[in-house]
This record gives C-alpha cells, structure tokens and sequence, in this order.
C-alpha cells in the first residue's frame, strides 16, 4: 500500500492467516476499522454499496476515485480508450438510485442531468411505469446528446427497447458506438435483444462499489481489468466449473481489500482455471454465492434453461420452500408462452430439484429496493 500498511489496520489484526475478509468485516466498526481519523476528513467521500450480494454496506475512498477507476478500466478495451482519451459523451442508463454519489430520483430536465460529458438518463426507479411520453423523452435525449458511449444496467435498456417498440416510437433509436453492461447479472436472452436492437458492440463489465471494475469482456469471454488489483478463484462446485471471486485490491489506500471474499462467482473451464494466473481469462460471471448456498446451483445453469424460450426476456424464480418454487416470466411480445414450451419449461426446471415448480406469466417483473432484479427470489428476502 501506498499509505498505509493493510496489515496495521484493525480489520486485519485479528485475522488469521489465510482467513477471508467478508462483507461483515467491513461493516463491523467501520470507518474506524480501516484506521481512518478525522484528519482523514479533507480526502474522503463515503458511499453505499447497492445490495446486490447482500445488505447495503457504506464504503470509504479518496475523493474523485471514480474518474481514477474509469481511466483504469478504459485501457482494456480499444474503443473504451477511443473514448476516454478523446473525452467523447457518456450516458449512464441504470436505476435511478445513487450511481456512485449522483441520484437523480425527481425527474428534473435533461440540462440538470449532465454532469461533465455525462448524461444520466434515468430517473424513475421501477422502468415498467415509464409511459409512452417517458419513452419518447428518453429517445430524444439520446439523439439530442449522442453519447459515443452507452454504460446500462441490462435489464433497465432492454424495457426501455421493448418499450420503444410497443409504443412504436417514431423517432429513431439512438446508436451508440459501445455499450458496456454492468450493475447486475446479463441474462443471455437480454444481452441478445440488445444486440438484435442495436447492431452495436456490447461488452459485459463486472465490478462493485467497494472495489471498482475487475473484468471486462474480450472476444466473448471476461478479461482481468489487472491495474492494482488481483484475483484468486476458489473452487465451489467443480462439477459446473463455478468458483468464488477473492479480491486483493490496493486501489483505494484507504480501505484496501486483502483475501476479501466478494460473494459472486464466475464460471471457468478447467483449462481457464489451470491458466487463470497467467491468463487472466474466465467464461462468464455466475450470480450470488448467497444464492447458491441455499440452492446449491449457479444461475448459469437456470439461465442456460431460459435462453432455450427465445421468448421470455426477464425471468425470476420465487423460492417459496423445499417444495414450491414459482417461475414467473415476462415475454417480449407482453403475451404467454405456448402450453407446449410452458409444459417443457416446467419440465426442464423441475429437473434441478429446487422445489416443485409452477408457472406464471407476467406483464412486469419490478426491481428490488436497491434498484436492481432478483433472479432468485427467497421469501424470507
């Protein structure tokens, strides 16, 4: 560390060796955990992490450390750095919940939403009560600002697609030069949609708030982001190629992660696995390890299931108990499967074991209270 030695701080004193840091750890005593004092006051800013892996947990870096991280992680791709290095537009288009600092929850107009070179386009939090005239306001601002980059929450874009769609807005779709997909799980049925409505490079991007980006999509597989980070993968369940992401980060020299466990999982072929520390290279991201120990499989394995309905855009499954889980699903054309592909959906899940499934089909799927969509929902949640 630059600063501060990692192992003087009190979050790291009474760890073992080779004991993970988790979540907890953070939240525990925190600011006072990572050694910050007041004198730190004049350097800081402090954020709140969005819930995805679980509870919202408030975090500490230097100030400005967002435009640091993107400088960072545009170095990896050729058109991200294209971008950066011209200081070309960006639209932000995810929840309207804080990004980063930035919350726009009131619909102010577009003018008071760019900060920068950056445009946030969003300001409504659940995307399926946008009407037609939000559709059309969203169009145009994009044709008005021509962002060279479009950075989406999946999910968010693909509603406001197949609203545009609906709605038959006339004006034309806006498209951008690259669009990166980050903030939650890509399901592969979104991702295409995307990339049949735009015709554009789409990458997948995969970080948190705590630590920033850690890998980004090259050539149809995730790429290492190596600058002042480190990865390690820990074996979960090798008969699907799935392991825990453990981060060593000195990015941020105030609250440097050290054997932090993150609670998300990536899938890796063997080969990927064997050659990880020299490649740097994985297959795919693979959802929540919370999810997976009450479930005992990967989403990868439920997405693999969904991408065979070319049909069904959102999904999430309802796990009620042992013995009911409801798969509920919303179409792009807004109607049901057919009794045919319901029955072999059914039949498909039903072979996972994770309790006795029933279907329902529905107009809108709405997002959690931090914003983002749960593939797997528990009740008790």
């Amino acid at each position: 560390m630059e600063k501060k030695n990692f192992k003087e701080l009190p979050i790291y004193k009474n760890k073992k060796s080779g004991e993970f840091l988790v979540k907890k750890d953070i939240v525990d005593n925190f600011p006072k955990n990572f050694g910050i004092s007041e004198k730190d006051n004049d350097n800081i800013e402090y954020a709140t992490t969005s819930g995805t892996t679980s509870n919202r947990m408030e975090i500490i870096r230097p100030k400005g450390w967002w435009q640091e991280e993107y400088k960072r992680t545009y170095q990896n791709n050729v058109l991200l750095k294209e971008y950066l290095e011209n200081q070309y537009k960006k639209a932000i288009f995810t929840t309207a919940q804080c990004s980063n600092l930035i919350c726009f929850m009131d619909k102010l107009p577009m003018e008071k939403r760019i900060i920068g070179n950056t445009l946030y386009v969003n300001s409504t939090f659940n995307p399926w009560t946008w009407t037609k005239e939000d559709i059309k306001q969203i169009t145009k601002e994009l044709n008005l600002f021509k962002p060279y980059y479009l950075d989406a929450d999946p999910i968010y874009l693909a509603i406001y697609l197949l609203l545009y769609n609906k709605y038959k807005i006339q004006e034309k779709l806006y498209i951008p030069k690259v669009i990166t997909l980050s903030y939650e799980y890509v399901n592969k049925n979104i991702r295409n949609y995307i990339e049949e409505c735009y015709k554009t490079t789409v990458l997948n991007l995969y970080g948190t708030t705590e630590f920033g980006y850690v890998f980004i999509e090259e050539n149809g597989k995730m790429k290492l982001c190596p600058d002042l980070i480190d990865v390690r993968l820990e074996p979960i369940d090798l008969n699907n190629d799935i392991y825990s992401i453990i981060i060593d980060s000195c990015k941020n020299e105030y609250m440097p992660l050290i054997n932090y466990r993150v609670g998300d999982m990536i899938q890796a072929t063997k080969d990927e696995y064997n050659n990880f520390s020299k490649n740097k290279i994985i297959s795919r991201m693979a959802g929540r390890e919370k999810d997976y120990n009450k479930i005992k499989l990967p989403v990868t394995i439920i997405d693999d299931i969904f991408n065979k309905y070319k049909d069904i855009l959102v999904y999430q499954l309802q796990y009620v108990s042992e013995n009911k889980l409801i798969i509920r699903y919303e179409t792009k054309n807004f109607e049901n499967l057919s009794k045919e592909d319901e029955d072999k959906l059914l039949l498909d899940i039903s072979k996972l074991n994770i309790g006795e499934p029933q279907i329902k089909h529905v107009q809108a799927i709405s997002p959690e209270r931090s914003g983002k969509f749960a593939i797997i929902k528990f009740w008790e949640e």
